[in-house]
């Protein structure tokens, strides 16, 4: 194998397609974490929450005298516990079917993993900055490879609407740097 300028050239190639890749990737994965923590917190944690303060507090003794001085009170009362338990049930259940949470860290995960290769293929031109060193490089663009693949196998799969939240994070500024904006001005 020849370990010239050329073979070098390819070699920045395919750092610069994983740099892209793990980039909207992580981007994705972030996006996606976010939002199924943020569903399972809003819309199965906290109502369930809230509901089982309310359901403990009806079972209180002060909340049964006040059912006793209502006759009309008192029989919703006797009710109401029970219709209560059963949306906390329902909550719980959707809980643990839907997995919002377990999701979530997958996501998260995913997305870490991504940053870490962002970053070493980001800093690719410190590491290798001419091709003096191609076959080191070579056996660097073979390792990240190999964690890509490695980290897209284990990840779960990013759904379209987290796919479309990349660009608009992109020109938010969320994988650009300062001083890169800075040096490009000049």
């Amino acid at each position: 194998m020849a370990f010239d300028k050329e073979h070098f050239g390819k070699v920045l190639k395919e750092i610069q397609r994983h740099l892209e890749d793990s980039e909207t990737s992580k981007l994705a994965h972030w996006n996606a974490e976010v939002v199924y923590r943020k569903r399972h917190m809003f819309f199965i944690g906290l109502p369930a929450t809230i509901l089982s303060i309310i359901l403990t507090w009806i079972l209180s003794s002060d909340f049964q005298q006040l059912a006793n001085s209502y006759p009309f009170f008192k029989a919703i009362a006797q009710h109401i516990p029970v219709f209560i338990g059963l949306i906390i049930s329902l909550l719980s259940g959707l809980g643990t079917f839907l997995n919002f949470t377990e999701l979530a860290t997958k996501h998260r995960t995913a997305a870490e993993n991504l940053h870490s290769l962002w970053r070493d293929c980001k800093n690719w031109e410190t590491d290798f900055p001419d091709d003096s060193l191609c076959e080191k490089a070579v056996q660097a663009a073979q390792q990240y490879r190999k964690r890509l693949n490695d980290i897209n196998r284990d990840a779960p799969p990013i759904p379209k609407w987290a796919w479309k939240s990349v660009e608009p994070q992109k020109k938010e500024g969320s994988t650009s740097y300062k001083i890169e904006s800075f040096e490009s001005n000049q």
